[in-house]
């Protein structure tokens, strides 16, 4: 069965990347990613994929949803991967146009490729194999591209999981979310990332020479350096200490003093990204700036601030090393390039870790794509690497639900 599967998908290699190349062509930046599902959904069928659909919490907001489904109860394997790209630069830069998807020396061009049509179509492509030999298996695999990825969208991961489309109803429930590792990499801890809008409030004062109000930006000042004390804190905490990621990190990402003028800023926000570990809750987060607030508050009656929390929060989460999928990646990495798996952490979230945080689904994070070409003029993705993946996420399916056919 393992060479029937390396086989099939090298079978249909030039099918294949030409199939990648259309879906790369398309323009699917957030909240315009209706050609490109309808091209994957209409490619799929042409390929005889037929259990292949859209959920949609509002018009044009497209998560395309296949299934595989097996010949006995078991478990179901999600795969999640993205359907939206990040806008491109000045396209004037790029040697390779963005959305023209060159192919030169073996690697395809584009923005996108990297993050992540790579991953989330080599995802789909395993469906295809997998009908295609009609592989025997014990439970169901479910293959989705949401939309709104890149902001952390209500319409894409958070509606599936809200409407119960995906969730754990099998003990041995498994997914894989193909963000880009390398192909050689899995990462199985995740930082959280946390947003927030800190706005300092202070006195303005309109043509006044010298000025009569105090600014918020001086305010603000004192915020912040109290906010770079935080980082130091937690940064250097040897209670919090992750062996697969970096430190615990705190800082100030942007300051907002309102328009240049002859007014005395009245108020001024900072948007403060807090990284945190697995076990940390937003609430903790919240209590150290509300401390910080107080205590300079009590230094300075007049000093004021709010605290804005962002949407889209992406909690911290890990997956246990010894988990089964972990281990059946390993394996079919192994089978297919001879490559040994690395086991790391990721700096920041992504939709895999609302899967496990709300499901308890074990998702480590596993795909193509050289993750710091990430939003470059160069992105680009290695064809091998795209064949590969697919080969190892059937090898992956096979070796966790596969039905072993009698001799």
């Amino acid at each position: 069965m393992e060479e029937r599967i390396i086989a099939a998908v090298e079978a249909r290699r030039e099918d294949f990347i030409r199939f990648f190349r259309e879906l790369v062509q398309c323009k699917s930046y957030t909240k315009h990613e209706q050609e490109v599902a309808k091209k994957l959904i209409d490619g799929l069928k042409a390929r005889g994929f037929d259990d292949v659909g859209v959920i949609e919490r509002a018009p044009g907001r497209p998560n395309v949803v296949a299934y595989y489904r097996g010949v006995e109860d078991g478990p179901t394997c999600t795969f999640n991967g993205h359907l939206d790209v990040i806008p491109a630069q000045d396209e004037s830069e790029w040697e390779h146009q963005p959305f023209d998807g060159d192919i030169e020396d073996g690697k395809l061009y584009g923005r996108g490729t990297v993050d992540m049509k790579s991953g989330t179509f080599s995802s789909f492509f395993a469906g295809i194999v997998l009908n295609d030999l009609k592989i025997p298996i014990r439970g169901n695999v479910m293959f989705t591209g949401v939309c709104d990825e890149l902001i952390c969208g209500k319409d894409g991961i958070l509606y599936l999981l809200k409407e119960g489309y995906i969730k754990k109803t099998h003990p041995d429930d498994f997914g894989i979310n193909c963000e880009p590792t390398n192909l050689c990499e899995m990462n199985v801890a995740t930082k959280g990332v946390f947003r927030v809008d800190i706005v300092i409030i202070g006195k303005g004062a309109f043509n006044a020479r010298p000025y009569l109000g105090i600014s918020a930006i001086d305010k603000a000042a004192k915020l912040i350096e109290a906010i770079q004390e935080l980082h130091e804190k937690i940064s250097t905490d040897p209670n919090h200490v992750h062996p697969l990621i970096a430190p615990r990190s705190v800082q100030v990402a942007m300051i907002d003093g309102g328009e240049a003028s002859n007014v005395v800023p009245d108020r001024c926000k900072l948007t403060v990204t807090r990284r945190l570990h697995p076990g940390e809750t937003t609430e903790e987060c919240m209590k150290d700036y509300q401390d910080i607030i107080d205590r300079l508050h009590e230094e300075d009656p007049e000093f004021q601030a709010e605290i804005h929390p962002w949407e889209g929060f992406r909690p911290p989460v890990e997956v246990d090393e010894n988990a089964p999928v972990v281990d059946a990646v390993r394996r079919a990495l192994k089978r297919v390039n001879g490559t040994e798996l690395a086991l790391t952490g990721s700096e920041g979230g992504t939709d895999a870790s609302h899967v496990v945080a709300q499901t308890g689904i074990p998702m480590p994070v596993f795909g193509p794509g050289d993750h710091l070409l990430l939003g470059t003029i160069y992105e680009h993705v290695n064809l091998d690497d795209f064949i590969d993946a697919i080969k190892i996420y059937v090898l992956s399916v096979y070796y966790m639900m596969g039905i072993q056919e009698a001799e």
